[in-house]
């Protein structure tokens, strides 16, 4: 038996790595967070504060002393690596996550997004960067600081589209996901992302408006696989971001489709025809994050109900995340009661 070997890399690649390993492949991860569980699917190399060139030259060498090939995720997306890439180009990548070129590209061809405008609410967000990060709602911005822009706030419900690109060009939608952000209950502050629920249940006008444009979106670009297009739903879809790579909604898909994404993804970029499942429950990842200072001294290692479990003995400070929290059921009340029991649980282990 061949054994196929990833080198994954990227801020947070716990949920890509798992279902690397549970997809029968030999997995390495080059990371920031290198977390108790993901020990579990990976051989974990951490990365702090590493220069962009220098992490590029690390993942090279690793990829060929291994004959591996990459996966860049979350923050690394367009990483000048010189490795094969199993995914989006990370000059394509490049294009992509620098918003105000994607934006003024959406613009060229008439797709909906949050106008950039500096006029009272609007939006201030990092030209890069994700997870929601850096964002917030500001009243007078008469220019944006630099590496930052404005964009007009729209009210309604975030949300997101997975989607599998082929190296045939063919795009199949996946799953219309709920995106979290600023989750009190979860102790997530103004726009930073929190999880996601899938499916996220609408009107089949507002569905296939949804699936429509992010098809559309995606066609623009040369991108590769597992990819996803955040959404503000409103009175129309508002194009938010692409991602060029696996997203947060891995878990939450996995768990709601019984379907591994990393076989979808490899399927994809190998030209191998796939089936897209259909939802058989609601599912949920909720990310925690710390309201107080937080010492872990316990081994939460291969519960089911948590994932992204931090080592004993570290220390979370406040406003850090602190471990997602998975659920799921038949109906969508039963998976949020679920996560706040859940929640309770965690804190009568760790404090």
């Amino acid at each position: 038996m061949i054994v196929r070997r990833v080198v994954i890399v990227g801020h947070n690649v716990r949920n890509v790595a798992e279902s690397a390993r549970k997809a029968g492949w030999d997995v390495t991860a080059i990371t920031k967070y290198a977390d108790a569980d993901l020990k579990l699917y990976a051989k974990v190399k951490k990365i702090e504060n590493v220069k962009e060139k220098r992490l590029a030259r690390a993942v090279d060498e690793i990829s060929e002393s291994l004959k591996a090939l990459v996966v860049l995720t979350s923050g690394c997306e367009d990483l000048p690596v010189k490795s094969e890439v199993l995914g989006t180009n990370p000059r394509v990548a490049k294009s992509i996550t620098n918003k105000l070129k994607f934006y003024k590209t959406l613009e060229k061809v008439g797709i909906p997004f949050p106008e950039l405008t500096n006029d009272p609410p609007c939006i201030l967000k990092p030209i890069r960067g994700g997870g929601g990060l850096g964002i917030r709602l500001a009243e007078n911005v008469a220019d944006p600081p630099q590496g930052y822009i404005c964009q007009r706030y729209v009210e309604g419900i975030p949300c997101s589209v997975s989607l599998i690109a082929t190296d045939r060009g063919k795009i199949e939608p996946i799953a219309i996901n709920r995106i979290f952000a600023g989750w009190k209950e979860m102790n997530a502050n103004d726009f930073v992302y929190c999880g996601n629920l899938t499916p996220l249940i609408l009107a089949r006008d507002q569905r296939n408006s949804l699936i429509k444009t992010a098809v559309e979106v995606v066609e623009i670009f040369d991108v590769l696989g597992s990819i996803g297009v955040d959404f503000i739903l409103s009175d129309k879809p508002y194009v938010l971001e692409l991602n060029p790579r696996f997203q947060g909604s891995l878990d939450s898909i996995e768990w709601s489709y019984d379907v591994n994404l990393f076989s979808l993804h490899v399927k994809a970029c190998e030209g191998v025809n796939f089936e897209i499942p259909k939802p058989r429950r609601f599912a949920c990842r909720a990310i925690l994050f710390a309201d107080r200072k937080i010492s872990f001294n316990s081994d939460l290692t291969g519960n089911p109900f948590f994932a992204d479990i931090p080592n004993v003995g570290e220390t979370i400070e406040k406003g850090e995340p602190v471990i997602s929290i998975l659920a799921s059921a038949k109906r969508e009340e039963d998976v949020f009661n679920k996560i706040v029991n859940r929640r309770r649980l965690l804190y009568s282990l760790i404090l």
